[in-house]
């Protein structure tokens, strides 16, 4: 099988200088998204309830680690 065989329909109808442009799109769209989560955890870490602020804590660190990703794949592009 060849490398064009191996690509999807959409990708290959798709110009190249449009494809990093879209995915710089989506990484700024899946960060604003993630944000509002982000903001709610913070505001639960600040809960009285000890075990509330451990998984406010563990949601946090599991946000801010998709962060980093995608902050790292934009700058590997």
């Amino acid at each position: 099988m060849t490398e064009s065989s191996n690509r999807s329909p959409s990708a290959a109808a798709v110009p190249a200088p449009e494809r990093p442009q879209d995915c710089g799109t989506f990484r700024h769209d899946l960060r604003n998204a993630l944000a509002p989560a982000l903001l709610c955890a913070d505001i639960l870490g600040s809960h009285k309830d000890k075990a509330v602020q451990r998984n406010a804590q563990t949601i946090i660190d599991a946000l801010e680690n998709a962060l980093k990703l995608l902050k790292n794949s934009t700058s590997s592009r």
